[in-house]
């Protein structure tokens, strides 16, 4: 019996389902992204998915072009960077992907629905849009909540240390190496790592809380105060969110993890009044300072 597959429906699914693979790749790899990129990474799924009209081709062949397509997905959707980060956002949409094809198949294999066909790795739906959206958004949630189930498992998977130096003074703390922050300083280039002012409160200046807490203008500080050269504000725009992070321009923060200690001069500081994590970190690193 033969399938009748409209081309419109078969792209435009694949099309919401890379966007929602490269969602939930994002939330595995902890690498954030623009959003444009991550639309036109999606438009290359949408294509890929004509394969369908193929006759079934081996598996070794199949596998072959879904690391080529994959690869070229990962690359529009996140850029390159450099090849551990780009490994892992391929690491990352390809577990996604291996979850959320087993769910597709498991459903084919088990019930047959009609509307749905499998082949050379592109699922077709041809049920109502109301049916579609639910199903791929909780075959979506079943990815996120496993990636969540092992990352509480496994919760120092990129713990490390941090220890900021300035002017005599130093404090060690817990810390999260995150490759999506790249984050910089717009006038030296100088990386920027992000802290919860309640716990670097004790290491601060008493004089300065009331610039870091932001209720106090830096233009009004006065000059004879020892930090005021290393003070400015960093622009930061995330989850919808934007505006300008108090920092400091450090002597070194030195970040030590399982393979050493390195030591990074001159580090921005952006201090922050919101919750990081739970409580088990209370700095976020950029990406340059590991990867290197």
């Amino acid at each position: 019996m033969s399938e009748i597959i409209y081309v419109d429906v078969l792209v435009a699914v694949n099309i919401f389902v890379t966007y929602l693979l490269l969602a939930a790749s994002s939330f595995f790899s902890a690498v954030q992204t623009k959003r444009w990129r991550l639309l036109l990474a999606s438009l290359l799924g949408g294509a890929a998915s004509l394969l369908i009209f193929l006759p079934p081709v081996p598996w070794w062949l199949l596998l072959v072009e879904k690391l080529l397509s994959g690869a070229l997905i990962v690359w529009t959707a996140y850029a390159f960077g450099n090849w551990r980060r780009w490994l892992r956002c391929f690491t990352a949409f390809f577990a996604a992907n291996f979850v959320f094809a087993g769910l597709m198949l498991a459903l084919w294999l088990s019930w047959k629905p009609g509307g749905m066909f499998y082949q050379n790795g592109t699922v077709y739906f041809d049920v109502s849009l109301a049916a579609f959206v639910i199903f791929a958004c909780l075959c979506y949630a079943a990815v996120r909540g496993i990636v969540a189930l092992l990352r509480r498992r496994h919760p120092g998977a990129n713990a490390c240390q941090a220890t900021i130096h300035m002017l005599g003074r130093s404090i060690t703390l817990p810390a999260l190496y995150d490759s999506g922050n790249t984050l910089t300083d717009g006038f030296t280039g100088a990386p920027v790592i992000v802290a919860e002012l309640d716990a670097v409160r004790s290491f601060l200046p008493e004089s300065l809380l009331g610039f870091f807490g932001g209720a106090e203008d830096l233009a009004l500080l006065p000059e004879s105060e020892p930090w005021r050269s290393r003070l400015r504000e960093i622009p930061f725009h995330a989850l919808g969110r934007s505006g300008l992070l108090p920092a400091f321009r450090s002597d070194q923060v030195a970040v030590k993890t399982k393979r050493g200690t390195t030591r990074n001069l001159q580090t921005i500081v952006a201090v922050t009044k919101d919750s990081l994590s739970d409580g088990s970190y209370h700095v976020i690193l950029q990406a340059s300072m590991i990867e290197r």
